[in-house]
């Protein structure tokens, strides 16, 4: 019975074909969280058809302060899935239990700070970015109601974590697939139904991140099955703990500043007015859907590594890696195509034809759309060279490519968007992937990744 759940749960990516490897572990991944930037669409949709450019100009104030703690909490659990995906790797499953509790534990803990964090100081962070004055209610009754799933988000992240670095891909896209489905009638329910506006959208979220978190707690004993547990080993272990903060607490402080630095760039954004804040408030969820593509294939592709690391098995990084540019890049051109040839008709979806201010919020989403679909397979490269150092554990360079993308985006953004308006903004992605790219193939060709295996096989 044990040996039928490990060949239909974990999977070892240290054998085979490494195309078909990444790419059989990838697909459900992108699925996944397609599946989450569909109901994140749809609630944009409803709410800009429904409730018109002011609720979706709070909406998109309001998802630049979310989009903070959402990152901390994938920041957090890559540091499991890292250290989890070399002790499996390496045949050191009897932390796989460990890890996964002490994970668990730590990121609740968190997250019933920022819970309480945002509950209290709401609206000051919306007028620190700049929010319209007359769209800061409703931004308040967004932030407080999506916050009420905010345990859950980081509950599953972390789990997530745990499947992904255990070669579980299929898993977590059975449990999105549900959340989103129900996050979506939530939404017609409370919108159009019960005319709660902003705050039923964000209720609606909430309740699908409990969903989605009880389906995780519930299946993960499925998952770790064949993991023995001693049973005197504690559910939380500092030493554990800290062993995985080494990579957790720098990625999630990497992705909160670039979270923070976002919340800049859209307080930048909110100076230009309501009609200028929703087409790009629009445009953003289409590019996130678009980029959702090479971010998931890229963590697909660093557990890849991490587990093949482990393993020892270094000479399969290259291949994986070759394969993985070459097949995720065809993705990321077809989206291009998409976004140059129907970015009219994309962005018409997200507002009321009777708006007054439709022209120039068509305007800046189309905008928007085609400078940046342009760059999406320069995107896609860059996700997935940096990828082998967040999987072989080279932290400091997986953050400073990262960081050296995003200040370059918000140098340009601050510093010039006065003086060349609001279109310097979908430039300055451009700009930060296309450099960022440069370095992370001169440290990939380099190779000093190859000295920061976490896990030594058979230690």
């Amino acid at each position: 019975m044990s040996e039928a759940k490990t060949e239909t749960k974990t999977r070892k990516m240290t054998e085979g074909n490494p195309l078909t490897t990444v790419l059989l572990f990838a697909i459900p991944m992108i699925f996944s969280n397609l599946f989450q930037q569909f109901y994140n669409v749809i609630d944009t949709i409803i709410v800009g058809n429904q409730l018109g450019t002011d609720a979706l100009a709070a909406v998109g104030s309001a998802s630049s302060i979310t989009a903070v703690f959402v990152q901390l909490a994938t920041g957090l659990a890559l540091g499991g899935s890292i250290v989890i995906a070399q002790f499996f790797g390496a045949g050191r499953n009897e932390k796989i239990w460990q890890c996964t509790t002490t994970s668990t534990i730590f990121s609740t803990g968190v997250a019933l700070v920022a819970t309480i964090i945002i509950w209290i100081f709401a609206r000051p962070l919306l007028l620190l970015v700049n929010t319209p004055e007359e769209i800061v209610s409703m931004g308040v009754s967004y932030l407080r109601l999506y916050f009420l799933g905010c345990v859950p988000i980081f509950i599953y992240n972390a789990l997530n974590g745990v499947y992904v670095a255990l070669g579980d891909s299929k898993t977590p896209l059975r449990f999105l697939i549900i959340s989103s489905v129900i996050n979506v009638l939530l939404d017609l329910f409370f919108i159009i139904g019960l005319h709660k506006g902003v705050g039923g959208a964000a209720f609606a979220t909430a309740i699908s991140q409990v969903v989605a978190a009880a389906m995780a707690i519930r299946d993960i004993p499925k998952l770790l099955s064949e993991f023995e547990r001693d049973k005197e080993m504690p559910f939380f272990d500092r030493k554990l703990l800290a062993t995985m903060l080494r990579f957790a607490l720098p990625s999630a402080l990497q992705q909160s500043i670039v979270s923070v630095g976002s919340v800049v760039v859209q307080a930048t954004i909110n100076s230009f007015g309501a009609a200028v804040i929703a087409g790009s408030a629009a445009a953003a969820k289409v590019v996130n859907l678009a980029t959702a593509i090479p971010i998931n294939y890229s963590n697909a592709f660093s557990n890849y590594v991490g587990q093949n690391i482990g393993a020892g098995k270094y000479e399969r990084i290259w291949p994986g890696l070759r394969a993985s540019i070459l097949s995720c890049g065809a993705l990321s051109c077809f989206m291009t195509l998409l976004f140059e040839v129907f970015p009219e008709g994309i962005i018409s979806l997200f507002v009321q034809k009777e708006e007054v201010d439709i022209e120039q919020v068509m305007a800046v989403g189309v905008d928007y759309i085609r400078v940046v679909g342009a760059f999406l397979i320069v995107f896609s490269t860059f996700m997935i060279v940096k990828a082998v150092f967040k999987g072989s554990g080279d932290m400091g360079w997986f953050i400073w490519v990262t960081l050296l993308s995003f200040f370059i985006r918000l140098v340009l953004t601050v510093g010039f968007a006065d003086v060349f308006g609001v279109e310097i903004i979908w430039w300055a992605f451009c700009a930060g992937w296309t450099i960022a790219l440069l370095v992370s193939i001169a440290r990939y060709l380099q190779g000093g990744w190859r000295k920061k295996s976490i896990v030594k096989r058979g230690t």
